[in-house]
Formats: structure tokens, C-alpha cells, sequence
């Protein structure tokens, strides 16, 4: 059932649902209490017949990779997607979809491992048709332009080519928390490229589970079996057919944004490539996250989970929603908050960021940084010594003014330099406060890059010396190398929406792993951040 229909009689018919326990009741949709809550229209690589509230716009960014311990260049294999969609009126949606795989394949196809594009964008509309409040049936089509080059696609052009699908997907509700999916499918691709087989046409059939324990949770479970034309590479070259299986889990950090966890043998996140499996063979799982926000007129806007009515920040716990100098923060900024910083260090070391709280504990950031280089060869151990840009999300699980013991956070960051070499960084800050003006941080850290791992133990304190001013002390442990140390302080200037700071260290960057590579000679560091709402 869909939001309009929550007038006196909507109610009474939710209420009955619930009490009967009728399968194919509609108390699940009549319970969600933000768009997040419902169940999802679309996964990453499967198509549900549900549809977003009319209004509602949902942006979506992911990942899913390989195992990195698998011997390949850079990261491992990592596939990247953007998807946004907005539903302009009951049961229509219309959106976009971008992703992109560039690499070599994790292990021989014909003999060779050469390298590997899949980049591309599209659009899609789908229309639910029918609802009766059990079963829903929609119909989805997309046309996208795809970018397959490599030489076991039988061609290295980098021309686009014109793809397209069509689903017809059903969903229904077995209970108010449990729903079935069933959907038939066809991808059209080319019969072959230069002479050279290719994937053809896809007929498939999909299938799946979708169980909401909590309003908050949701577990899920699909399985798409091609019928016709092929969806994998096998290691000898030749083309097959295989089974796309995934598995998955979604928790809203927010009362507009959830996080999704999944294992995927997949390697497509658009509505024509979702039937694609990962090469070779179709048997290599891939682990994915994808954040999911929704927004808009129809997107009802609620405070934080937990969150007492009228509580807000102080200045001081605004100040520690931020990062420190090589450790970042607990905290995230208020929702709808902006930052934008810019730092110049010695050596030439510089570089800036953005971030956005686009929901309550929930921060968007990309920055650009050029490290610097004291002539001790601190940065040869990495694979580049190239300027960085890296995406980062923050989620803030826990959070010590709603009464938890401590402030907890998990961010995770991806980066290529301008050789195009990555890096993986993740952490999970814990802050307490242990006064109104000393709070104390502990910052398990990890980086992968290459062939490398590694993992480091922040330990930092920050003490409030004036309502606008903190000085701060960081020192990481690490499992190899020297340790990283920083100290310095940070001041808002009065009421403007600045913040400088002025710090030593003796870390070569300020962001993942260039926070976590010392070299010999210290550098003194100034940054200024303009901090102010966007929205609330």
C-alpha cells in the first residue's frame, strides 16, 4: 500500500492486516515511517516490482571487489556505481545508472590476464501497473551505452555500444515483513564483436527473498538464471551461462539513509548488465557495500534515531564532529552541514576537501591531496608517489549526548592516483568524552594498497582551552614502520562559519594511507575549513 492511502480507512485496513496476520498484508508499508523503510524497488543487481513514495528521489553509491588477497595489480578488482532515480507521481520511477570496471582479471582467461574495461551510463523508467496490496507487478525497460574493450571481449575499441533490458518483475507479500520476488528479464547485447562471439541476447529469470526483521533492517537474498545467450567468460575464452547469485543485508543509519553489506558472484550494476557474471567462470564472489539515500519533497524528514526532542550540540561537540590532523573523527557534522577545507604544508605538501552531512550521521567527502617529501624516501613504499583523489563515507553509529558510553563511527575511503594506483582505507574511530573539555580517541586503522597491508592503532586527546578553541595530540601505532605523530590545535573564529588550524606532524599526507606513512623530518601544517548549513 502505498503512502496516500493512510487516510481513517488506510489506517483501519493496516490495523487489520496486522492483527489478522493476513499474508499479502500491507502493515510493513503502513509501519515505515521514512522512504528508507520500505522495501527497496531495486538491489544492485536485481529489479523488484515495489516503487519509491511519489516525490522521493534516492541517490546510490557503491562498490563491490574482489578478495585482496588475490595476487593482482593495485586493490584488487573493483567494480564502481552511481544510480539515482526520482518518482514524480504513484507507481512511475525514472533514473540513471553509471558504472565502471577497469581492470585485469584475477586470474588467466585464454593464457593472459590483459587489462579490462567496462564503463558505461544509462537510463530506465519502470511503471507499477498493478497493485492490489499483495501483489504488485511493474515493467522496467533501460537503454544504456557500455564501453566493453579489452581483448577477451574480441575487441580493444573504445567505441560505446548501445545495450538495453526490459523486466517484468513481481513481488509479493507473503507476510507484512516477508516478500517474494519473481523476475523475468531480457538484456540485449551484440552476437559478437569483429568477428568474435560475444554475450548476445540474455532471456533470464530472477528470483528472490526479502525479509524486514525491524523497520530499520532488512535482509535479502536473489538468484538470476540466464536462458539464453551467455553472461560469463571461462578461463579458456569461450563463452557461458551461470547463475548470478547475491546475498545481502541493509541497515538504516538514518532516518533517510541505510547502508547495504552484500557478497555477489556478479559483476554488473546497471539493469542491462546485473545478468553479467564476474570473470572468469562466474564463480568468484565478489563483497560489496552500497550507500542509499533518499530525498525530495515526498522523503519525510525525522530527527536522528534515539535522539531526544530538542537536543542539539554545543560548540564544542560541533568542533569534535570533525576530523583531527592524521586521525579522523567520531563524529559526524550536524545533518545538512558543508565543509570546505584547504591546507598548505612544508615540502609543498597541500590539498583540499569536501565533505556534506547528507543525513543525520551520514558524511560524504572527496578530497584532492599532494604529499610531501622530506629526500628520505618515505614515499617510495608506495605505488605512487602521484597526487590523490579518494572518495570517503562516514556512518556514525553511536553517539555519546544519546546516552551510549562512547561516540562511534566507520568510515571507509577508496583513491587512485594520477597513475590510476589504489588504495583501500578503512577505520573505526571511538571517542570519549571525558569531561566538558577533554575528550579521548582510539582509531583501529587499515590500509591496502598493492601488495600491502596495513594496520595501525590511533591513540589522540583533544582539551577545550576556550569556547571556540581545542588543541590536539595524536600518536599511531603501526605493524610495520615508524609511528605517526601530530600536534596542534583547531579554533573556530568566533561566530563566522571558519575554522583554522595550525598543527605539526611528521605524516607525508593527511588522508588514508598518506596519514599513515611518517618520514623523518617534521612539517608544520596550516588549514582553514568555511563550515555552514547547506539544508536542515
Amino acid at each position: 500500500m502505498t503512502r496516500e492511502n493512510a487516510g481513517p480507512a488506510g489506517r483501519v485496513r493496516a490495523l487489520l492486516a496486522a492483527l489478522l496476520i493476513v499474508p499479502g498484508g500491507t502493515a510493513l508499508a503502513q509501519d515505515a515511517s521514512s522512504a528508507i523503510e520500505l522495501q527497496p524497488s531495486e538491489y544492485e543487481n536485481f529489479i523488484t516490482a515495489n516503487t519509491m513514495w511519489p516525490g522521493v528521489a534516492r541517490f546510490a553509491l557503491g562498490f563491490h571487489q574482489t578478495n585482496p588477497s588475490i595476487e593482482t595489480p593495485g586493490t584488487s578488482n573493483q567494480v564502481y556505481f552511481v544510480d539515482v532515480a526520482f518518482s514524480p507521481f504513484q507507481g512511475l520511477e525514472i533514473g540513471a545508472d553509471i558504472q565502471t570496471f577497469v581492470d585485469p582479471p584475477p586470474f588467466p582467461i585464454a593464457g593472459t590476464t590483459p587489462p579490462i574495461e567496462m564503463t558505461g551510463a544509462g537510463v530506465h523508467a519502470k511503471y507499477r501497473f498493478y497493485d492490489d496490496g499483495a501483489l504488485s507487478v511493474a515493467a522496467q525497460v533501460s537503454a544504456e551505452w557500455m564501453r566493453f574493450a579489452s581483448t577477451i571481449y574480441g575487441s580493444t575499441s573504445t567505441e560505446y555500444l548501445f545495450i538495453g533490458s526490459a523486466h517484468l518483475p513481481l513481488s509479493y507479500n507473503i507476510t507484512p515483513r516477508l516478500q517474494a520476488h519473481l523476475t523475468p528479464g531480457i538484456s540485449v547485447y551484440p552476437d559478437s564483436r569483429e568477428g568474435n562471439p560475444f554475450y548476445g541476447t540474455v532471456a533470464s529469470i530472477g528470483a528472490g527473498l526479502s525479509w524486514k526483521p525491524t523497520p530499520r533492517t532488512l535482509v535479502y537474498g536473489t538468484v538470476t538464471q540466464p536462458l539464453t545467450g551467455a553472461n560469463t567468460i571461462l578461463s579458456d575464452g569461450s563463452y557461458a551461462r551461470r547463475p548470478v547469485l547475491t546475498l545481502g543485508g541493509r541497515y538504516a543509519v538514518a532516518p533517510n539513509t541505510a547502508v547495504d553489506l552484500y557478497a555477489t558472484n556478479g559483476i554488473g550494476a546497471t539493469p542491462a548488465t546485473g545478468v553479467l557474471n564476474f570473470m572468469p567462470n562466474g564463480d568468484i564472489v565478489l563483497l560489496g557495500a552500497r550507500l542509499v539515500h533518499t530525498f525530495g519533497p515526498g522523503a519525510l524528514q525525522k530527527r536522528p534515531y534515539g535522539r531526544a526532542p530538542g537536543q542539539m550540540r554545543t560548540p564544542r561537540q560541533r568542533i569534535l564532529a570533525g576530523d583531527g590532523f592524521t586521525l579522523p573523527g567520531a563524529r559526524t557534522r550536524d545533518r545538512g552541514t558543508v565543509e570546505l577545507n584547504g591546507f598548505y604544508g612544508m615540502q609543498d605538501a597541500h590539498g583540499a576537501f569536501f565533505a556534506m552531512a547528507i543525513d543525520h550521521n551520514v558524511e560524504l567527502r572527496m578530497s584532492y591531496e599532494s604529499i610531501a617529501d622530506d629526500g628520505s624516501g618515505a614515499s617510495s613504499k608506495l605505488t605512487g608517489a602521484e597526487d590523490r583523489w579518494t572518495g570517503r563515507f562516514k556512518l556514525q553509529f553511536l553517539d555519546q549526548m544519546d546516552g551510549w558510553p562512547v561516540s562511534l563511527a566507520a568510515i571507509t575511503s577508496l583513491g587512485r592516483d594520477l597513475d590510476d594506483n589504489g588504495a583501500f582505507y578503512v577505520a573505526m574511530p571511538v571517542m570519549r568524552e571525558v569531561t566538558d573539555k577533554l575528550a579521548l580517541r582510539v582509531v583501529p586503522e587499515a590500509v591496502f594498497y598493492g601488495s600491502n597491508e596495513e594496520f595501525g592503532l590511533g591513540l589522540g586527546a583533544s582539551y577545550a582551552v576556550g569556547r571556540y578553541t581545542n588543541v590536539f595530540g595524536e600518536y599511531t601505532v603501526r605493524d610495520s614502520g615508524d609511528g605517526i605523530w601530530a600536534v596542534g590545535a583547531k579554533a573556530r573564529l568566533g561566530r563566522a562559519p571558519f575554522e583554522a588550524g595550525l598543527y605539526a606532524t611528521n605524516a607525508i599526507g593527511a588522508f588514508g594511507v598518506n596519514a599513515m606513512t611518517a618520514q623523518e623530518d617534521p612539517r608544520i601544517v596550516f588549514s582553514l575549513s568555511y563550515i555552514d548549513k547547506l539544508f536542515r
